[in-house]
């Protein structure tokens, strides 16, 4: 399935904040196995969904350019229509 670059990047968000959420609960239940569970899916969910973006978009983060050479600013940037 493809998916438009809107819904690339908030399938990112999307699982990033689940992600967040599940560590938040972590937090203060960190004996719920079934919470650890969830977090593992959402966490793998979350890795899926910034390979797919990045595939399509190059990194999404700095630490993640991973080229022999500095590929960080060779898309467009949101200013100059990057993010449409």
């Amino acid at each position: 399935m493809m998916y438009c670059d809107n819904e690339l990047l908030r399938k990112v968000y999307e699982t990033g904040f689940a992600l967040d959420d599940a560590a938040l609960y972590l937090d203060t239940h960190p004996t719920d196995r079934e919470a650890m569970k969830y977090y593992q899916c959402v966490q793998q969910a979350n890795r899926d969904a910034v390979q797919a973006y990045e595939r399509v978009h190059g990194p999404l983060m700095i630490n993640r350019v991973e080229s022999e050479d500095w590929s960080w600013n060779d898309a467009p940037w949101p200013w100059e229509g990057g993010m449409r």
